[in-house]
């Protein structure tokens, strides 16, 4: 399960190569990567538990979710790959939205050496592990980012 570390670089890598540039775009694409996760905060203000709802990984965590929350991101405008002459395509930012929510249920299948904070006996076992795992996703995706992160093309 990947840390929101791991899913923000994935948004900012994936909102790029979709071809979003604008600060509001980007943080737009940061957002709709970690929006699954929602379900964290949620579950701190209903049950007062961040886990309660998230170890279900029900309705955040689904496909359908993934496709109707990113495209509803892409149909507001919130996620936009800009087109020729200003004009919106709704379809293609309907699927990049799409393609960013989606990005977080591939990666929290990702078989990366994480640790199982919840079994925590206490609080400094709990973080060490925290720090463990946002530490390995800082690796490995910040690798794959500066990996596909779109380059300028070299100067003439």
């Amino acid at each position: 399960m990947a840390t929101p570390v791991g899913h923000a670089i994935a948004g900012l890598t994936l909102g790029r190569r979709l071809g979003l540039t604008s600060p509001p775009a980007m943080v737009a694409a940061v957002v709709a990567a970690g929006l699954p996760d929602m379900d964290v905060p949620a579950g701190v203000l209903l049950r007062r538990d961040p886990w309660k709802l998230h170890k279900v990984r029900g309705g955040t965590h689904t496909l359908g979710f993934a496709l109707a929350s990113g495209m509803l991101a892409g149909f507001v405008g919130l996620v936009s790959a800009g087109a020729a002459e200003g004009e919106r395509d709704l379809v293609a930012d309907a699927l990049a939205g799409s393609l960013l929510v989606s990005s977080h249920l591939v990666m929290d299948r990702a078989p990366l050496p994480y640790f199982d904070v919840k079994k925590s006996h206490s609080t400094r076992e709990a973080l060490r592990k925290s720090a463990w795992n946002w530490a390995v996703d800082a690796l490995v995706y910040g690798a794959l980012a500066w990996r596909f992160w779109p380059r300028s093309p070299a100067p003439a």
